[in-house]
């Protein structure tokens, strides 16, 4: 039986988040090892995450709309091209994986601070990882809406069980 593409799976994602979270720790350690100071998270670097989540659930929320034609006013204002529907759609699959990568990244800069969380100027360091992970797995989770959101319904006509036509049926293929 061979199934259709179902899109990112949470499953990828995980592997993702572990992978990227595994790389981001032992480069941190190494970084620091060679007496550098951790890098610094800026607060700023929030706000593009907080821009694609919003992009992404809107534009996918407005190609469900249509493909459910839910709306006949938004029928009639909005009717998205297939790239359009496919540039939401990869969007957000983008940020499903992206989101949790960033997770582990961010996670692991959280992580390799906790020995040390006594030092207030490490807590703040924590502090902005942990919310930024929260930020990213936020990214992720938008993008999985909205690839759930860009997905048709099903078609009741197509029969994956179907049998090809043959010669006996009168059409001929070449």
């Amino acid at each position: 039986m061979n199934r259709e593409p179902e899109g990112i799976t949470p499953t990828a994602a995980v592997i993702a988040l572990v992978a990227s979270g595994v790389v981001s720790s032992v480069g941190l350690l190494v970084w620091r090892s060679s007496g550098r100071e951790y890098p610094q998270l800026p607060w700023l670097a929030l706000i593009p995450l907080g821009l694609y989540v919003v992009l992404v659930l809107y534009a996918a929320f407005k190609v469900r709309q249509y493909v459910q034609n839910t709306s006949a006013l938004l029928q009639a204002t909005f009717q998205p091209t297939p790239q359009q529907a496919r540039g939401t759609l990869v969007a957000a699959q983008a940020g499903a994986l992206g989101g949790a990568m960033l997770v582990g990244f961010y996670g692991a800069n959280a992580v390799v601070h906790l020995g040390t969380l006594d030092v207030e100027s490490v807590r703040e360091l924590f502090i902005r990882a942990a919310i930024s992970a929260a930020a990213a797995a936020l990214v992720s989770l938008a993008g999985f809406a909205g690839q759930w959101m860009c997905r048709l319904p099903e078609d009741p006509d197509r029969d994956e069980d179907r049998r090809r036509p043959s010669d006996d049926d009168g059409i001929a293929y070449g």
